[in-house]
């Protein structure tokens, strides 16, 4: 009704099913903010506010107020993992998360009555509103009086997001081959995953994926072993190549230059296609994404390969590990569910 009635540019409206969108009311329940991410189908998402000024909608100017807080939730299961998880407020692309985090480990879906979960988790704000999350930096999931333990942690190379989950002792939580093969040899990653400010225009985008810059024509590797259930073009993503892979995960690689050969079953290595520019690209790169049961999530955490860490970083990763066990001691012992209301 807001769209309808004023005359805000239709061209940034393309919502979604099951898309989120934030509204904000006064004191009086009128309306006075709505918020959403908008879909370019190139791997972006812009945030499009709109406020009401002197009776009218427009697009808003204001600068950019977006903040980024850890989230604290303290799960105990009753029925289900996931219909406890919801009713706590924890969004479903962080049950995902959660769920592949511990894929190799124990089962989340197979938590019962008694069991719990515990979870820390950075949360993106406009307006004081969420608008999206970001990566789990803790988790802890109790089944059966048993205690398993993942921490997040980030190389920090520069602008690269190299982060992966490991348990308390700083090994891997993948025990199983999986996401081993690095889609692309690159030079640099020219575009990370999760949300960025523009310095200059002040507007935020949501980048669903990974950019790796490399020269046109450099070989793109599945990562994985999978099916390609997709090849062509697909939008502003340019020459497209889909691979689905077990548990629910897909991977995909776009603005190809050329595709390979490969179809069917494919093979973690295989060359699917080529690096280049199709599409809306500004220069050869491959945009590489990764979904789990639809849901975006960042590749460096789940379907990339997890880097050992040198004795440098371990020193680096108990301490952020004793900083965020003591975050989530606050709750470590009751018996209820317990949500942060930010």
């Amino acid at each position: 009704e807001v769209l309808a009635r004023n005359s805000v540019d239709r061209s940034m409206i393309q919502l979604r099913a099951g898309q989120s969108v934030n509204v904000r009311f006064d004191a009086s329940g009128n309306i006075t903010d709505v918020q959403f991410f908008n879909d370019d189908d190139n791997g972006f998402r812009d945030l499009v506010a709109l406020e009401k000024v002197n009776g009218k909608w427009r697009t808003s100017t204001s600068a950019v107020e977006m903040e980024t807080m850890p989230t604290l939730r303290a799960v105990q299961v009753r029925t289900s993992a996931r219909g406890a998880m919801a009713q706590a407020g924890v969004p479903v692309e962080v049950r995902e998360s959660l769920n592949e985090i511990f894929h190799d480990i124990v089962n989340v879906d197979e938590l019962t009555s008694g069991d719990s979960i515990r979870l820390l988790y950075n949360s993106m704000y406009f307006r004081g509103q969420e608008m999206a999350t970001g990566d789990i930096l803790a988790a802890e999931v109790v089944k059966g009086g048993k205690t398993y333990q993942a921490y997040y942690y980030s190389q920090g190379k520069g602008d690269e997001e190299s982060g992966s989950y490991y348990d308390q002792n700083g090994k891997s939580l993948r025990l199983h081959e999986g996401f081993n093969v690095k889609p692309v040899d690159y030079m640099r990653v020219s575009s990370p995953y999760g949300v960025r400010i523009h310095p200059v225009l002040r507007t935020v985008k949501m980048h669903t994926g990974i950019d790796y810059a490399a020269p046109t024509g450099t070989p793109i590797r599945a990562t994985a072993d999978g099916v390609l259930t997709f090849k062509g073009w697909q939008g502003g993503y340019g020459n497209t190549v889909i691979l689905q892979h077990s548990n629910g995960i897909e991977t995909l690689y776009a603005h190809m230059s050329a595709f390979s050969s490969a179809g069917g079953q494919v093979k973690a290595g295989d060359v699917i296609g080529y690096v280049g520019s199709t599409g809306r690209s500004t220069g050869p790169h491959l945009h590489y994404e990764v979904r789990k049961n639809g849901q975006h999530m960042n590749p460096t955490a789940i379907a990339l390969p997890t880097p050992k860490l040198t004795p440098t970083n371990m020193a680096e990763f108990r301490r952020q590990q004793q900083a965020h066990t003591a975050t989530m001691a606050a709750v470590r012992n009751l018996p209820v569910t317990v949500t942060q209301l930010d």
